[in-house]
């Protein structure tokens, strides 16, 4: 920084500005200067700085730290004077029913076109999942697919792609009271035929199992984009498998999934317990040594982590008396924030912990200034005179708060996040959750699936997606969603990896 002049950045609707000013420069200067930047006029800046820079005289260096970062609130003006870049679609113009969804802060939700709630909680589901929304939304067609194997079907899975993209734009735009995902469904059933069976009596399509549907969507989504959709989702293991009666006969390999599963026996009560008892099992097998059957100890170790985290309840097992998959009822309670650091290999578990705990420390650090705000009106942080503004300017200054706090957070994490994570990794062991798809009924083939999604901003407001209809829940009822009986069961969670 020169020793004549004073710089720092205005930040002004997402939009950052350098501003350089001799050192003897007067607020009034600055207002003129950020007008012609902004287009926000005179009147209408505010500045959060103490004392809001109301006086124009003020020296700027008695009040602004070079280097530093201020915000400012108020509506430019330049959209009156200049062509928009889009033609404007005002709400009076458009439809009564679509006026309400647009004037709603509420998602919308999907159609249910016969027995397709299945497919409704999981497009809901996978919707949220910010990075895998904004690749779907940006696809090209015309793109090669990244599958290497010589998939005759790739057609069919860009197809899939190219619906999940119109599904996710009527999402985004709100441009309908409700999405009906017709096409995505024939193209669904087209690549995969077990979503196209019908009942054998009526003709009718089948309800559908989820967790089936969100593994082949899965797969459609690996074909076409190959790492860069699989490096967010992920599972690397170390399994080692050790024959129990030969100890010397032990062999060693790396293995991949997208998904960790829950197993439920009958002393499951935690989600915790059914995952450490999937990575441990005993198999019987032949043996290369022995040329008989024996008892072999599998043991996974989880060597990467991916920042979404997806793991399936292994509610349904084949009951032959009925000729379908039944359902277990039980029980079994899941965290809002999951650690699963006992899972790791020794060394990976090490550079976990580490940052864990850094990021743990920054967790109580926020908290603590949250509690510290609520208790604070808005009327009096910085000393600006908000309860002078209009309704919209408030929103707007509370909104601009909002923001920059969680600009400031997420800045902490990135700091404290280790260079050498790779691309798509959860840089510690600690998970939030995100989604619940849940399953009402006592099996796969009858009853109502349903999700619940978390806020992006407020953790304690989560959405209730029962098809068309979208609700607010609070997060009591997702505590109620672990299971016991015909009710809500959850059967696949989606975490999120803390601090990103």
């Amino acid at each position: 920084m020169s020793d004549s002049k004073l710089e720092f950045n205005i930040k002004h609707a997402g939009k950052s500005y350098p501003i350089s000013l001799g050192n003897n420069a007067t607020a009034g200067e600055l207002k003129s200067c950020v007008e012609d930047l902004t287009k926000v006029p005179l009147s209408r800046q505010k500045y959060m700085v103490k004392g809001g820079l109301v006086d124009d005289s003020a020296k700027l260096v008695d009040v602004i730290k070079p280097g530093s970062t201020l915000m400012l609130l108020g509506t430019a003006d330049a959209g009156l004077v200049s062509k928009p870049a889009e033609k404007n679609q005002f709400i009076e113009d458009l439809a009564p029913e679509e006026q309400l969804q647009r004037s709603s802060d509420l998602p919308i939700g999907f159609q249910n076109m016969g027995n397709t709630c299945y497919l409704n909680s999981t497009l809901q589901a996978l919707y949220r999942i910010k990075p895998l929304r904004e690749l779907i939304l940006s696809y090209n067609g015309s793109e090669t697919a990244t599958s290497s194997a010589a998939d005759s079907t790739v057609e069919s899975h860009k197809k899939i792609v190219l619906e999940l993209q119109r599904c996710f734009q009527n999402l985004k735009n709100k441009s309908f009271k409700s999405v009906m995902p017709m096409v995505l469904l024939t193209a669904l059933r087209k690549c995969y035929p077990q979503f196209a069976e019908r009942d054998s009596q009526m003709g009718f399509y089948k309800q559908q199992d989820a967790e089936e549907l969100f593994t082949q969507l899965f797969h459609s989504l690996s074909v076409v984009f190959g790492d860069k959709f699989e490096d967010e989702f992920s599972i690397n293991f170390k399994t080692t498998t050790t024959d129990s009666a030969n100890e010397n006969d032990v062999s060693v390999k790396e293995e991949s999934d997208t998904k960790l599963q829950c197993h439920i026996s009958s002393n499951t009560n935690f989600l915790k317990n059914g995952l450490v008892e999937s990575l441990h099992e005993t198999i019987e097998k032949r043996s290369e040594f022995t040329g008989a059957n024996s008892k072999y100890v599998v043991d996974k170790q989880i060597t990467r982590l991916p920042k979404y985290l997806t793991v399936q309840y292994v509610r349904f097992f084949w009951k032959r008396s009925t000729g379908k998959k039944s359902k277990i009822l039980r029980k079994v309670s899941f965290p809002f924030q999951l650690d699963v650091s006992d899972m790791l290999t020794p060394e990976y578990m090490k550079e976990k912990i580490k940052v864990r705990d850094e990021f743990r420390r920054i967790e109580k650090e926020k908290a603590e200034k949250d509690r510290d705000s609520k208790r604070r009106k808005i009327d009096s942080s910085n000393g600006s005179n908000l309860s002078s503004m209009t309704p919209r300017e408030r929103y707007e200054t509370e909104q601009a708060l909002a923001q920059s706090e969680r600009e400031h957070w997420e800045a902490e994490f990135k700091k404290h996040t280790p260079s050498e994570v790779t691309e798509g990794e959860n840089p510690s062991s600690l998970y939030e959750l995100v989604g619940v798809i849940t399953h009402q009924g006592a099996n796969s083939e009858s009853g109502h699936y349903q999700s619940f999604i978390r806020d992006d901003y407020d953790e304690d407001k989560w959405y209730k997606f029962n098809d068309d209809k979208v609700s607010v829940v609070d997060k009591e009822k997702i505590e109620s969603l672990s299971g016991g009986g015909e009710s809500d069961s959850a059967l696949i969670l989606i975490y999120k990896g803390f601090g990103l």
